[in-house]
């Protein structure tokens, strides 16, 4: 429960956190790609880290904790409202910069 509803998921949520502050965050393909996202692209993308982390401490935390089952749910669904726009739009934003 502690293991990864709060060390693990603070991976992410730092990662995330750093990326805000730095403008920038690299998202991690497969075979050893990467992508770097800056600007409002990065912001975003690290937002979209950050409620990956959100929803891990949602899962393994309050999924396990016995006072805090009944609201597991919620906060994986408010995680995942922040993570589905802020993914999107980064991508959107990636995109949109390539545009012809």
């Amino acid at each position: 429960m502690w293991f990864c509803g709060v060390l693990l998921a603070l991976i992410p949520i730092c990662y995330g956190a750093r990326g805000i502050f730095t403008e920038q965050a690299t998202l991690l393909g497969s075979h050893g790609s990467h992508l770097e996202l800056h600007g409002t692209a990065g912001i975003s993308l690290a937002i979209a880290y950050m409620a990956v982390g959100a929803f891990a401490h949602f899962h393994w935390f309050w999924g396990l904790h016995p006072r805090l089952r009944g609201f597991t749910d919620l906060g994986k669904v408010l995680s995942l409202f922040v993570f589905l726009p802020s993914f999107g739009y980064a991508i959107y934003l990636f995109l949109s910069s390539y545009a012809i």
